[in-house]
């Protein structure tokens, strides 16, 4: 494993397995009757701006059933494969992270909801960010193809979604109401991110 995926993966490891210490909160009831740990690091996106600065990051530990927690932590394990695989640079890494708070900040705009948690957000995130390093510095020129895939990917998820017209969708396979609008909100801050944070830096030599 080289350096960048080194990198790549702590950061993956970090956005997760705090995850494992929580127990699934009762979405059904407003935080103030969940356990007091899990009320103080929810992200509530019906109180705006007025957050506990660790809740944008913490937010993304707590979830709503365990098949939640563990889609999620599925979904991640394959995001930290997918970026070993195309041995993402420091600065993809440094996008995730800055995504990581960008995607909850986001939920502000649907303010209807009174608690956001999980991972999805920000694990689209990862995605887009995974696609664009394999369109702007492949590994290999086929590495192109995988990036065109996932963003068609993602874009297709989407508007299937429809989150401007969907607040919540029930998710069985999860068994919780989802918000559509995390996905589309990680998907713009992890494009936001990359692109700043490549802004005017070549890609690799093409191979």
């Amino acid at each position: 494993m080289t350096t960048n995926a080194l990198w790549w993966c702590a950061l993956g490891l970090l956005l997760a397995l705090p995850s494992l210490a929580f127990a699934p909160v009762p979405l059904a009831l407003p935080p103030e009757f969940w356990p007091e740990l899990p009320a103080r690091l929810v992200l509530r996106p019906d109180q705006g701006g007025h957050q506990p600065m660790w809740s944008w990051w913490a937010t993304a530990w707590l979830h709503g059933s365990e098949a939640h927690l563990w889609r999620n932590l599925f979904g991640a394990g394959l995001i930290l494969l997918m970026g070993t695989l195309s041995d993402v640079t420091p600065r993809d890494t440094l996008a995730w992270f800055i995504a990581w708070p960008l995607t909850h900040l986001g939920m502000l705009l649907e303010p209807s909801l009174t608690s956001y948690v999980g991972l999805s957000g920000v694990l689209h995130a990862g995605v887009v960010i995974v696609a664009l390093a394999n369109l702007h510095h492949p590994v290999r020129a086929s590495h192109r193809v995988v990036g065109t895939v996932l963003l068609a990917w993602v874009a297709g998820k989407l508007f299937m979604e429809n989150p401007w017209a969907h607040h919540l969708v029930l998710s069985e396979a999860s068994a919780i109401n989802v918000a559509p609008w995390a996905h589309l909100s990680g998907a713009l801050a992890g494009a936001l991110t990359w692109s700043a944070v490549h802004l005017g830096r070549p890609g690799r030599p093409k191979p």
